[in-house]
């Protein structure tokens, strides 16, 4: 599709609100959740199919840009009403719509952007649309003005012009609208890379301006929140009035029983408890922006002509956090493994999955998820990109490692994925942790500050303190072991390891027991049982 054909050149110009490289990425994948939801006949009159495109477009986009494009589809909904054919008339209401709601949906709109290029298409597509309402005429008038319109956000978005760039996502918009139109009239391919409309026909080359890229590393950018709210009742003005006074680039908006947030802030739990108030929360996506825009600055600095100088047979791609876990995996990967931090209440989004195996030094990727809230994400991430990359579907950090214990640089990716593959059933997961407040895990009730150890989802001990636990499990669990690995968290110290280690070389003499330094927040121990 067209999205996908130009998404890296979207992502390169993504400077606006944070050069994090992710517009185009985020587009595409919003733009699939609508596809995902489309009837698969064909007997579905335009207004039943607009009704769906509109509601899975609000619950599915990502980002801020996924958000906005999303204006577009609940402006064609609200455009056919009853009707049952798509008219131009009936498109040149829907970016009228799109325009309005998006204004609507930001509590401080910004010309330069997406904003501008729905106001600029509304206004010359009511005029097309009026002189004749032929759809296919009315949609090739708009896709001439979208890249006009594109090529003039550096006139009123100063920062557009510093970077030396046009408005990502306004290009992308230019781009959906290019492929709907080459769809309609049946021209292939459908999806074609198109050239960025730069201003006075300059060229852009994907590189962005230097100073501008130093001086966006230098900025702490937080963390990008998205969710979405359900309830039969929202008062989306009020919500977005809350929204924007406790963070920044916030855009809020709801349709049918659901409103959808977007907000950048340093601490993601203020939004989602104000959320909370006022319904079930769902379709929760946090990304570290600092991240994303040093991993943005770093590619818009790389020297492409030396790129494929070292690129290596197969590469590994691991979730994990803590510094020990992560050194760990490096040193296990050989050289071939890079690091992508997340794990529990810190899943990584599938943008930031794709950047990590894009940056990978390979064309071939082993892709290792490491905790079972993350695969789903994992498994998008192959049909995003040209590379061929391979998804081991490893449900913690203890079975990502046993599984990179099988990893062999010399092997080409379908022995590797074999041969990781074939020890994850091998592998028992437990887990010891103190609870921060009262629960119920797993059918069972856990007070607040008691220590408790789980195994494959199951409680297997409750106590006082954490090392207790941890010996009611390895008495549980070990009999049958052949090695049991344990990884400390953050909470213990690493002077703290040795005497770990000898208590429980002391009272399981029988059994090999290896202590490891993790680093790991929320566990005192990860426990590995082969």
């Amino acid at each position: 599709m067209a999205l996908d054909a130009n998404r890296e050149t979207i992502n390169a110009l993504n400077v606006f609100p944070v050069p994090d490289g992710d517009t185009g990425t985020n587009m595409l994948l919003s733009l699939r959740s609508v596809i995902e939801q489309l009837p698969d006949g064909t007997s579905e009159s335009a207004n039943e199919v607009a009704k769906i495109v509109a509601r899975s477009a609000l619950l599915g986009a990502r980002g801020n840009s996924g958000l906005i494009l999303a204006q577009y589809f609940k402006g064609l909904s609200e455009a056919i009403g009853e009707d049952t054919e798509l008219t131009g008339e009936h498109f040149a209401k829907s970016i009228r719509h799109a325009s309005d709601s998006a204004y609507k949906a930001l509590p401080n709109p910004v010309e330069g952007t997406m904003l501008t290029v729905y106001r600029e298409c509304a206004e010359i597509s009511e005029t097309a649309a009026a002189q004749n309402p032929d759809l296919e005429s009315v949609m090739s008038i708009v896709a001439v003005e979208a890249l006009k319109s594109v090529q003039r956000t550096p006139q009123l978005l100063p920062i557009l012009a510093e970077a030396e760039v046009v408005d990502s996502g306004g290009f992308g918009f230019a781009v959906m609208i290019d492929g709907a139109l080459r769809s309609l009239k049946g021209e292939d391919p459908i999806g074609r890379k198109i050239p960025v409309p730069m201003p006075n026909d300059s060229k852009f080359t994907g590189a962005i301006k230097t100073d501008f890229v130093n001086a966006s590393e230098e900025i702490e950018w937080g963390y990008c929140t998205v969710f979405a709210i359900e309830s039969e009742n929202i008062d989306i003005n009020k919500l977005r009035d809350q929204i924007a006074k406790i963070g920044r680039s916030a855009v809020v908006d709801g349709a049918d029983g659901i409103a959808k947030v977007h907000v950048h802030m340093e601490d993601p739990g203020l939004a989602l408890t104000m959320g909370l108030d006022y319904g079930q929360l769902s379709n929760i996506e946090i990304a570290n922006m600092d991240t994303q825009a040093s991993d943005w600055a770093a590619d818009r600095r790389e020297d492409t002509s030396s790129e494929d100088t070292n690129l290596l047979p197969v590469a590994v791609v691991a979730v994990a956090v803590g510094a020990g876990l992560k050194d760990l995996i490096i040193s296990t990967g050989m050289g071939a493994t890079s690091v992508l931090e997340g794990g529990d209440t810190m899943n990584p989004s599938v943008s930031d999955l794709l950047a990590a195996v894009e940056a990978a030094p390979s064309e071939n990727v082993i892709l290792l998820p490491n905790n079972k809230n993350i695969i789903p994400a994992a498994l998008e991430v192959p049909t995003l990109t040209n590379k061929d990359v391979r998804v081991i579907q490893t449900l913690s950090i203890q079975t990502g490692v046993a599984a990179l214990l099988e990893f062999n640089n010399t092997h080409d990716i379908n022995e590797n994925q074999k041969a990781m593959n074939s020890v994850l059933s091998e592998i028992g997961d437990g887990r010891v942790c103190i609870a921060t407040r009262d629960a119920n895990v797993y059918g069972n009730k856990i007070k607040k500050g008691m220590a408790f150890a789980t195994f494959n989802e199951e409680i297997i001990a409750v106590g006082s303190e954490p090392f207790s636990v941890l010996t009611e499990l390895i008495e549980a669990k070990g009999e049958d072991a052949e090695i049991i690995t344990i990884y400390t968290g953050d909470s213990i110290e690493k002077d703290g390891i040795e005497s770990t280690d000898k208590l429980l070389r002391n009272k399981f003499g029988d059994l090999e027991i290896e202590v490891i330094y993790g680093g790991q927040p929320h566990y005192d121990f990860l426990v590995a049982v082969e």
